[in-house]
């Protein structure tokens, strides 16, 4: 498990000791990594190499982490509000789900019981990033923009 953390949010710490406590009242201390503030090389290679990113803050400002994610070629599940309603298009780049642990749970069986789902998707997020939040989607539509307010 990966994330951002920062001891000096009370939130972070709080959550990591939670999810450590779970992980050992559940036995499954020993087949949990907690991988905190990890580099961009880690970052890099944990995308490569994970099935897909589970973003589950509810109400979230856009975020880069989805579009992180599909740039790397990694399907994405999250939560049905704020910005990965932009940035994930359900069914094709990932799924977007209700924050409930079940949703989460059915969308993450569909990668177990059909594997090559993830390059599908994959490729199409990656594609979704360069078509609508890349460098050059956003030169174009500044562009489009200086152009209206000159007509």
């Amino acid at each position: 498990m990966a994330g951002g953390y920062d001891e000096r949010v009370p939130e972070n710490v709080d959550h990591y000791k939670e999810l450590k406590d779970l992980s050992t009242k559940l036995g499954l201390s020993d087949s949990v990594t907690f991988l905190r503030s990890f580099s961009d090389e880690q970052k890099v290679s944990l995308l490569h190499h994970c099935t897909c990113v589970l973003y589950t803050p509810s109400n979230e400002h856009f975020g880069i982490v989805p579009v992180e994610a599909m740039y790397m070629r990694c399907p994405v599940i999250a939560v049905n509000s704020g910005g990965p309603l932009e940035s994930i298009a359900d069914g094709e780049t990932g799924f977007l789900c209700d924050p409930q642990p079940a949703c989460f749970a059915e969308a993450m069986e569909k990668f177990v019981k059909d594997p090559g789902q993830r390059l599908g998707m994959g490729e199409a997020g990656r594609e979704r990033v360069l078509k609508l939040f890349s460098l050059d989607a956003f030169s174009e539509q500044l562009y489009q923009y200086i152009c209206k307010l000159t007509e």
